[in-house]
């Protein structure tokens, strides 16, 4: 039922998605029993009591006053993409926290979007393409140029820059690269059933289906 809801989701117009509701579907995906509407529930809460409805408001909200922060110590840990677990422990990697941020941005009428930087994800407004937020440094505030110099410093300079690493990534695409985050995590630790769930997860969404059938076939053998 669940993989079906993912499907369903994921077949729509990349605008209508919600990231909340998909981010939590994959989380119930790995963490079965999860109560999907607790976590919907638990960020209208806390959109609730933002008290500046603006980009910089809801940042300085989120990462000053209520303490949501990178997860440097245990960057890898697959609980990091679960937004359950970001709301619960107040940590998360860039991807989950911007979603977070556009999340409850959303929710007081504060449009954000997602910025795919490759290696580090950001957010902006939708109105202002000059000003970024690094969530998982502290809301941190960028202009292109740090961005660039972000970008640079994690890649050690052994990637090329383009202008278009800024550009507003779709929801559909987030959802995606949140897949492929899950897909390395559990690979790398030799995780089967849980490398087998995510793979059902992207056998809902066409484009992975089409290149990923025969190593769907191979992770879910683990359930024949």
């Amino acid at each position: 039922m669940t993989s079906a809801r993912f499907a369903k989701l994921m077949s729509g117009d990349s605008d209508s998605l919600d990231l909340d509701e998909a981010s939590l579907v994959m989380s119930a995906v790995l963490q079965p029993g999860l109560d999907e509407i607790e976590w919907l529930a638990a960020l209208d809460l806390i959109a609730a009591d933002c008290p500046t409805a603006t980009p910089e408001g809801v940042s300085r909200y989120l990462f000053d006053e209520l303490g949501f922060a990178g997860n440097k110590d245990a960057y890898y840990d697959w609980r990091n993409s679960c937004l359950d677990r970001v709301i619960e422990t107040r940590t998360g990697i860039p991807i989950s926290l911007s979603i977070l941020m556009i999340e409850v941005g959303r929710r007081v009428g504060v449009k954000l979007v997602g910025v795919g930087m490759p290696a580090h994800f950001l957010v902006r407004s939708v109105e202002d393409d000059t000003t970024f937020f690094d969530p998982f440094d502290g809301g941190r505030q960028l202009d292109r140029d740090d961005a660039r110099a972000l970008f640079e410093t994690i890649t050690r300079g052994q990637a090329p820059w383009s202008d278009s690493h800024l550009h507003p990534t779709p929801n559909r695409a987030i959802v995606i690269r949140m897949l492929n985050n899950l897909k390395s995590v559990f690979a790398r630790r030799s995780d089967e059933v849980r490398f087998a769930l995510v793979m059902q997860l992207r056998a809902q969404v066409a484009e992975l289906a089409v290149l990923e059938a025969d190593e769907f076939a191979s992770a879910n053998a683990i359930f024949n």
